[in-house]
Formats: C-alpha cells, structure tokens, sequence
C-alpha cells in the first residue's frame, strides 16, 4: 500500500500542532502530564527535542516530495530547512519569555533529530533508487 502524500500532510500537520501546543503551554509556563513525564527521564527534554523535531523534518519532507534546495556540491532538504529555521526563531525566541530559557543544546538536539531525519530519508531514497 502506497501512501499518499495527503497523508503526509496530515500527520505533519497533526505533529506540528502538537509542538505548538507544547511551546505554548512552555511560554506560559504551564505544567503538564507531558513535561512531568518529560521531567522524569534522564535527558527527557533533550530526547523530545531529537524525537519531535527529527519527526516534523522527516514528515514535511515527505510531505514534500523530497525536494531538495543546493548549494555547489551539497544539498538538503527543503522540509529539513524548514525545520531548522523554525526550531531556530523558537529558541531564539524564548529570550522574551520569563517561563522560558534560551539553552544552546536544545537547538543542537534539535539539528541532531533533523540531521536523523535526513539520513534516514536519504538512506530509504538510495535503496529504492537501487532496486528500480
């Protein structure tokens, strides 16, 4: 079974509106089941950074088609760029924010999930690539 790319859409944009919610309720400074739960695991924030931003990269990039913008002899994904310039602005963003602090490594956490999602998507393209 073929998914469609209407599917893609759908699931990034239900990730993407559940990341929303969760930078909310963090500007606000309110307290959930969620970050509890985070709060309990060792390196839970960062391991939710990897997990949410890899999974919103690899979901738009296939939403996506893919599609990749170059420069010289490297290239990336389009839906990669995406999620690195937002998850960028979002942590530059929290310096406004008395609930929230500008931390360096959930920005690296966040290109590692990406730079997840990049490998993983390139790896699945090259097999099927070579098996055409």
């Amino acid at each position: 079974m073929k998914v469609t790319t209407q599917v893609y859409w759908l699931a990034f944009a239900a990730l993407a509106s559940f990341i929303g919610w969760i930078i909310y309720q963090a500007d606000t400074g309110a307290k959930n089941t969620v970050f509890l739960l985070v709060e309990s695991l060792p390196l839970g924030d960062k391991l939710g950074h990897i997990w949410l931003y890899g999974a919103l990269a690899f979901l738009l990039n296939l939403s996506l088609a893919l599609r990749q913008v170059r420069a010289k002899s490297y290239s990336i994904y389009w839906g990669s760029l995406i999620v690195l310039l937002f998850a960028l602005l979002e942590e530059l963003s929290q310096q406004f924010f008395a609930t929230r602090t500008l931390d360096a490594m959930d920005l690296v956490a966040d290109i590692i999930g990406v730079g997840l999602a990049e490998f993983l998507l390139r790896r699945k393209k090259s097999r099927s690539t070579s098996h055409d």
